[in-house]
């Protein structure tokens, strides 16, 4: 038979269980607020890099076409930058993306040559491949892969 003290600890347990439920929920929300707000925060850090560096080729929305493409031959052409989830199976091929902007990790062929080597060109002037600035490098050029992410079209 169940007590009045046993009512009283089931009562008080049942609170206790019901705050800590809703306090790891909250929690939970808050680091999915966090992780996507990190993320949108570093597209929009990537938007300024991208419109300076990459629109002239590839548009300001990113569909491959630059004013540059008018006066500049190139072949091929610069991509459509909006479709690159898609034309992977619908995953953003963020790393890929990545190495393709910093254009030091593999070997290029010659079309690469028409897109600069953004993980040389945006090097500290005089602090060229130290840790520092291949660390702000390496930020930067994130940034514009979350950017460019963020314009893909469904």
């Amino acid at each position: 038979m169940i007590g009045p003290d046993d009512r009283v600890a089931v009562a008080l347990l049942s609170r206790v269980l019901t705050a800590t439920a809703q306090a790891s929920t909250a929690f939970l929300l808050l680091i999915l607020v966090l992780a996507t707000t990190a993320r949108t925060a570093a597209a929009q850090s990537g938007i300024q890099d991208y419109q300076n560096y990459c629109a002239e080729c590839h548009g300001l929305r990113g569909k491959g076409d630059g004013p540059s493409r008018l006066s500049i031959p190139m072949n091929p052409p610069p991509n459509d930058l909006t479709q690159m989830a898609k034309k992977n199976g619908g995953k953003f091929p963020f790393d890929e993306v990545v190495d393709s902007i910093d254009g030091r990790k593999n070997i290029p062929s010659h079309a690469r040559l028409q897109m600069p080597f953004w993980g040389t060109t945006l090097q500290k002037p005089g602090k060229e491949f130290t840790p520092e600035s291949d660390a702000e490098v390496k930020k930067r050029i994130e940034s514009m892969a979350r950017f460019v992410e963020s314009i893909q079209q469904k």
